[in-house]
């Protein structure tokens, strides 16, 4: 499983939050899970995961909506695009929910 970090960073590159606060209400969190998960060295909690699963679930489907009424070529590429790269955090989200769990 992805570092938080690195999760993080997709997110702020595929535009789904603008700064590491954002990204800690959007699992669920204080909005200094990220900086102090980084500092304490902390992995991403069970319970963010399953907020992350369910978050991604939905920004999957809202962009696949938005890619049918788009007409732009391009940006349909694009969303389209970051859909690919949300299925597969959302398989490794699942794949380490799992192994806990076991």
């Amino acid at each position: 499983m992805r570092k938080l970090e690195e999760i993080y960073e997709e997110f702020y590159s595929l535009g789904i939050v603008g700064s590491g606060r954002e990204f800690g209400e959007w699992l669920n969190r204080s909005q200094s899970y990220l900086s102090s998960s980084k500092s304490r060295g902390r992995r991403i909690s069970t319970e963010a995961l399953l907020a992350l699963v369910s978050n991604v679930t939905e920004v999957i489907d809202s962009t696949n909506e938005a890619s049918v009424l788009c007409s732009d070529e391009i940006q349909i590429k694009e969303l389209q695009e970051g859909v690919k790269a949300l299925k597969i955090l959302e398989n490794e989200a699942w794949t380490e929910i799992w192994r806990r769990v076991r």
